[in-house]
């Protein structure tokens, strides 16, 4: 039988590899950013048009990651409700957990309000950025 502790342990190490792929993320959101400036200055419209690309695959995987995050999260909050159905107690913070997250929610790539809105704007930015004149 799994222990909470043991599904503790998974959460953090499942944080912190989301954790290093979204440092990778936000350094690449610098890159774009960069290129959005550099080609936005110019009247190149093919290197825009491969900038537009890059910035909306990096976004994706911004969003992907988000995705993964709360799938994650969803799936710690389902070992926490099938350890209690099965009678096992939970901490506190384990119940908790579970009452915030959706224990059993499939995989999903839309974004909650807060996450859509960050790669919302991150986007704009970008676009803006790129396709405005300055």
């Amino acid at each position: 039988m799994v222990t909470e502790f043991e599904v503790w342990n998974l959460f953090w190490l499942a944080s912190l590899a989301n954790a290093a792929w979204m440092a990778g993320l936000a350094f690449l959101i610098w890159v774009t950013f960069r290129a959005a400036n550099m080609v936005g200055e110019s009247d190149n419209i093919f290197s825009k048009a491969v900038v537009t690309v890059f910035c909306l695959v990096i976004d994706y995987q911004v969003n992907f990651t988000l995705a993964a995050v709360e799938w994650a999260n969803n799936g710690v909050a389902g070992a926490f409700a099938f350890m209690q159905s099965s009678g096992t107690e939970i901490s506190e913070g384990a119940q908790r957990f579970v009452e915030y997250w959706s224990p059993g929610t499939p995989f999903n790539l839309i974004p909650d309000v807060v996450g859509g809105l960050l790669v919302l704007t991150i986007l704009l930015m970008q676009m803006s950025s790129i396709w405005m004149k300055k």
